[in-house]
């Protein structure tokens, strides 16, 4: 697949990082000359010199030919102008970063009397397929570990019947057990181990130790039972402190705020707090240091539900984080920049470590994978990816069992969906067309496995 990408900054370097992987063809579009010399020498990736809004610039890369153009600019209007541009010119899809939150849905005109009918501007009619809003996509991420009975995160597969999801391996009965000795309540594959800020896939020898961190693949019913298994699960979430006053904090905040829930934002600027404050009603708003424990304690933090440290500082917000855990918070989340802090992080003791650049990825990345692929988010960091297939008529796994088919060491089948039926594990299972399939894999081995779905 040849893909366009316009904007090298933290995302566009990162998912051109990931494509060029892949074995995908990449042209990354840069304005500065300085960066496009580092891309040079760290992606094997072509490169072109100038502004991805003009014409000119994106029929140098040859965008009439491109299957993907992904606009990562810093500026949402030139990414809305980037895809327009390439739609124009023959792209055959375009993706957009926006964070304007009024841009990402419809566009409805103003009418010339209350009778006259207003005009819906769709999208798709300004040349965007998809519009992706990194603070969003973290929020809704965040809103789903609050709400859960386990401060763990979870991905969801099959309109919702199958789950992966991350538990930590405390001092008990399953230490030091093989996987194959390990008696678990219903069907279940263990996916993947982070142990020591690597993530690795399991063989059933694999013994299980104090402090790992294991991604269960289980029915979505069952998740819960599971969890009892690596410890209590816990209270609802009544009472939430978030530490930092960009969008990602306030959008979870605003939520948690409606569902009833008590909010206190801790933001490090009077001028920020005003803000924040006069748009929540009833959340108390704090000026102050989120690193001074005697500061958290006489506000009252540990006795919190959960703590949300969403400053612009990723190492300031591991160490709040782990700071709130020391003082008793049951919950911490803490947002990063840098996907490779993300394993890190959980390792030393983070509940729950979210990427807006890994949640843009994610979202991304099923558009380059061909054999029917509609999900495809990254586990533990970038190491894993979860890919969620519907076997075609002529995918060249069908009226094989998995097993047969020859899945590649660094990948393992999580679950088939067929109908309203779930098997996990499911190698032994024949596929056959419309099944949804689950894989596992590091992103070397994804185009062996998409192989086998074309």
């Amino acid at each position: 697949m040849y893909v366009i990408i316009a904007g090298s900054g933290i995302v566009g370097f990162h998912i051109a990082s990931l494509l060029a992987e892949g074995k995908h063809e990449v042209t990354v579009i840069e304005p500065s000359g300085e960066v496009v010399d580092s891309i040079h020498s760290q992606l094997d990736v072509k490169t072109v010199l100038g502004n991805a809004a003009t014409p000119t610039v994106l029929r140098e890369a040859e965008v009439s030919r491109a299957n993907l153009v992904i606009a990562v600019t810093n500026n949402d209007e030139t990414n809305m102008l980037v895809c327009f541009l390439a739609k124009e010119l023959g792209a055959a899809m375009t993706v957009a970063r926006v964070r304007n939150p009024e841009y990402t849905g419809y566009f409805i005109s103003s009418a010339k009397s209350p009778s006259s009918p207003r005009k819906i501007i769709r999208p798709k009619s300004l040349g965007v397929d998809l519009f992706i809003n990194p603070e969003v996509e973290v929020a809704e991420k965040i809103k789903g570990v609050l709400s859960s009975f386990y401060p763990s995160p979870v991905e969801i597969f099959a309109n919702g019947r199958v789950q992966i999801r991350e538990f930590r391996v405390n001092e008990g009965e399953l230490t030091d057990k093989r996987l194959q000795d390990i008696v678990f309540p219903h069907p279940c594959v263990v996916a993947a181990i982070l142990r020591g800020g690597e993530i690795t896939i399991p063989g059933p020898d694999e013994h299980i130790t104090t402090g790992d961190h294991i991604y269960l693949v289980a029915q979505s019913d069952s998740m819960e039972e599971f969890g009892g298994m690596f410890g209590q699960p816990q209270r609802p979430v009544r009472s939430v402190v978030f530490y930092g006053g960009g969008r990602i904090g306030f959008l979870v905040a605003e939520s948690l705020e409606k569902r009833g829930i008590a909010v206190k934002v801790i933001a490090e600027t009077m001028s920020r707090c005003q803000e924040i404050a006069a748009r929540l009603e009833r959340a108390t708003v704090l000026e102050g240091d989120a690193t001074d424990r005697d500061f958290l304690i006489e506000q009252g933090v540990p006795s919190a539900d959960a703590f949300v440290a969403a400053t612009e500082s990723d190492e300031i917000n591991i160490l709040c984080s782990l700071l709130t855990k020391s003082l008793g918070v049951p919950r911490n989340i803490a947002v990063t920049n840098k996907p490779g802090y993300i394993p890190l992080a959980e390792e030393i003791g983070v509940d729950f470590a979210v990427s807006p650049l890994l949640q843009v990825a994610s979202r991304i990345s099923h558009f380059v994978l061909h054999g029917g692929a509609i999900s495809a988010p990254f586990i533990g960091g970038t190491d894993l990816q979860a890919i969620e297939f519907v076997a075609s008529s002529t995918a060249h796994v069908v009226q094989q069992s998995l097993a047969e088919a020859g899945l590649p060491k660094e990948a393992i089948a999580g679950a088939i969906v067929r109908d309203d039926k779930v098997t996990i594990p499911p190698n032994d299972t024949v596929i056959r067309t419309g099944d949804h399939v689950l894989i596992v894999c590091r992103p070397s081995a994804t185009p062996a496995v998409e192989r086998l779905f074309k």
